[in-house]
């Protein structure tokens, strides 16, 4: 069963789901790293994240190809919409 349970691309994702939420993490607490590109940084993994999500946890890589479409043109509208945001008013 263990064996089994790592060679799932689902449980793949969220190890890298993980990885990136601790990459986030480390960017985010003041390593000197400035504070624009940080919350860029920090921006582009949620994003990353929002579409990993969709793909395997909410079925979306088995969704036809309209609905994909649809979500990873959200997520490139909203995410440029915030880090545009952040960027004028940071």
């Amino acid at each position: 069963m263990t064996f089994n349970l790592f060679r799932s691309k689902t449980t793949l994702v969220w190890f890298g789901l993980i990885a990136a939420t601790l990459t986030s993490w480390f960017v985010g607490v003041g390593h000197g790293l400035g504070q624009e590109f940080a919350g860029v940084v920090i921006l582009l993994i949620a994003f990353v994240k929002v579409r990993f999500v969709g793909r395997y946890f909410m079925e979306l890589r088995h969704a036809p190809f309209g609905l994909v479409a649809v979500f990873d043109a959200w997520i490139i509208v909203v995410a440029s919409a915030l880090i545009g945001l952040f960027i004028r008013f940071a």
